[in-house]
């Protein structure tokens, strides 16, 4: 099974009190996932800072051969949103509460890697390009 992550970031930098205190790093956009060029997910509003950040951290540990679940788990929800779970052999199952039906295949960890590398970097374009201070460059190793 493949995955894509498809987003809108919005452009319009926030200035209120309320996101400026999460140290600029809510930024929010629409976020659509499709698997087997299906969708899967559609958030128009979700802080897609806040789940690159948290699948960076998990990415990177799976790079380093850690097959650890990733839980994205959101400071405006009470659950998890996503959920990447480890199935063994090098296969994942997706599951999110928002989900538009649940899938029957696995994604093996090259495409789940692959698909989740190009997001990131795709988003990190799209925040140096609105001049957004907060890029996820910094939460990359050296």
């Amino acid at each position: 099974m493949n995955i894509k992550f498809l987003f809108i970031l919005n452009d319009q930098i926030p200035t209120e009190p309320a996101y400026v205190a999460n140290t600029g790093s809510y930024i929010d956009g629409a976020l659509n996932i499709y698997l087997n060029e299906t969708l899967y997910f559609h958030d128009p509003n979700i802080n897609l800072t806040e789940f690159a950040v948290q699948l960076n951290e998990w990415v990177q540990k799976v790079e380093n051969g850690l097959r650890q679940n990733m839980n994205y788990e959101s400071i405006n929800r009470n659950e998890d949103l996503m959920n990447f779970l480890y199935k063994g052999n090098d296969n994942w199952t997706i599951y999110s509460v928002w989900q538009m039906f649940e899938p029957v295949e696995s994604i093996n960890t090259e495409s789940l890697i692959e698909s989740v590398n190009k997001f990131l970097t795709e988003l990190n374009g799209g925040l140096i390009e609105y001049n957004y201070d907060f890029t996820l460059d910094k939460f990359k190793p050296q």
